[in-house]
């Protein structure tokens, strides 16, 4: 005589009745591994890079000058140096971002690895995703040590550092951010040498790009009475909206004039800006997924 079989054998069990239980829950860590372990080397990688190292010592040196810079100013010693190395350290970002940035999906093409990564059940927006967590590690790392140098500085001419140069160089850590995914999603379906004036033109119409409303204000105003001046059509101000409202105003990540100068920021305007950055640095990456998802590699 065989075994009894069991009443609830070959009865189906019911499945949770939300898809963010337990199975949902396992499939958000299984992308959340993945999305880590490609950040974690690409942090690795990076580090490794002997461009990262020239660009570090190269900053380093220019805070140091700032020092010299500060004796010869006709200005506030105290203002020039930290004006100085607030500005070294947004534009040593822009570099890393350029340079470091854009040779991360590059180098994966160049050299075919992409093609094993690719072979993976992977979605391709976790490998877009993870490379730009690992080049912010990257940055946050670099800013660490300028800011513990920079500091150390201050300390060396009897200065005591405040709490709002750390505000200062957050934002400033946002805005490479931003310039950051901006690299990526040129990266994705551009060259190295295209991507890079991209971006570039990203951070100068970035800082410029507060302008373009100021000046069709004024256009609109007083461009009747100047001979010359270009006719805003109605066409023409909506295009001029749809190009700022593309463009990042990266001018509003830099509040160096009213930290050196001790002047009050506005309340919660760091999480506004926070805020601000976010959304671009979504849509960025966003737009790089997509693209780099229907790109062909072979």
């Amino acid at each position: 005589m065989g075994p009894v079989p069991r009443p609830d054998r070959g009865i189906r069990r019911p499945q949770p009745p939300f898809p963010g239980g337990r199975a949902g829950q396992g499939g958000r860590q299984k992308r959340m591994k993945s999305i880590l372990i490609i950040a974690v080397n690409a942090f690795r990688e990076t580090v490794r890079d002997k461009i990262l190292y020239n660009l570090v010592l190269f900053t380093l040196g220019l805070i140091l000058f700032s020092l010299l810079l500060g004796e010869w100013s006709v200005f506030a010693r105290v203002n020039v140096i930290k004006d100085f190395t607030l500005a070294v350290m947004s534009i040593a970002g822009l570099l890393m971002s350029i340079f470091v940035g854009i040779g991360l999906i590059q180098k994966e093409i160049q050299r075919k690895t992409i093609l094993t990564l690719l072979a993976k059940p992977l979605p391709r927006w976790h490998f877009i995703v993870g490379k730009y967590l690992g080049l912010l590690m990257v940055l946050a790392l670099n800013l660490a040590i300028m800011t513990l140098v920079f500091f150390i500085l201050l300390r060396c001419i009897n200065v005591r550092p405040t709490p709002s140069l750390l505000t200062a160089i957050y934002l400033t850590f946002m805005e490479m951010a931003v310039v950051t995914s901006a690299a990526l999603l040129f990266s994705a379906f551009s060259t190295p040498t295209l991507s890079a004036l991209f971006t570039l033109g990203v951070y100068v119409a970035g800082h410029l790009s507060g302008d373009i409303l100021n000046h069709l204000e004024f256009i609109r105003k007083y461009g009747q009475r100047l001979p010359g001046t270009p006719v805003i059509t109605p066409f023409t101000g909506k295009l001029i909206h749809a190009v700022y409202f593309m463009i990042p105003n990266l001018e509003n990540f830099n509040i160096r004039g009213r930290v050196v100068y001790e002047l009050p920021i506005p309340p919660h305007y760091v999480l506004y800006t926070s805020l601000y950055g976010m959304a671009f640095i979504g849509v960025y990456l966003l737009i790089a997924s997509l693209w780099f998802g229907k790109r062909d590699f072979i």
